[in-house]
């Protein structure tokens, strides 16, 4: 849900408030207490971008998934009817909610509670995902 003043016009209005916004955002998902990926939409959804608290969660470091799959996390225990609906939903531009065992670094489990949102560009077309993952408790 969009607010009904969209901060974000101020991108189209001026080169300061551009860089400011930038800088805001960067530290808005480097600080933030929840995983953040961030993914291509080509196949195999390559990992661009992974924050402090994913490696944090996963114990993973970012040079260690870059250009990987988000994939790496599962194993065995993943259900793979949360899977295919992720699949499904983002197949369909949607924004997908799941939950799902996943595994760390270690190869410990962990349940993740997580959302999947697609990124537009000016066409419409999605290039990127946003995931926004945190640890869940049974």
């Amino acid at each position: 849900m969009k607010p009904e003043n969209d901060i974000f016009e101020i991108f189209d209005k001026d080169e300061n408030y551009r860089y400011i916004m930038k800088r805001l955002l960067e530290a808005s998902m480097d600080e933030s207490y929840n995983s953040i990926i961030i993914s291509e939409a080509g196949p195999g959804y390559p990992i661009i971008y992974v924050n402090p608290a994913f490696c944090e969660l996963t114990g993973y470091r970012p040079h260690e998934v870059m250009g990987k799959s988000p994939s790496i996390l599962q194993g065995p225990k993943t259900d793979m009817e949360v899977i295919d609906q992720l699949n499904m939903d983002i197949s369909h531009g949607k924004v997908f909610h799941g939950r799902a065992i996943n595994y760390r670094k270690d190869g410990s489990e962990f349940i993740m509670q997580w959302k999947i949102a697609p990124i537009h560009n000016e066409k419409n077309e999605i290039t990127h995902y946003l995931a926004i993952q945190q640890l869940a408790f049974e």
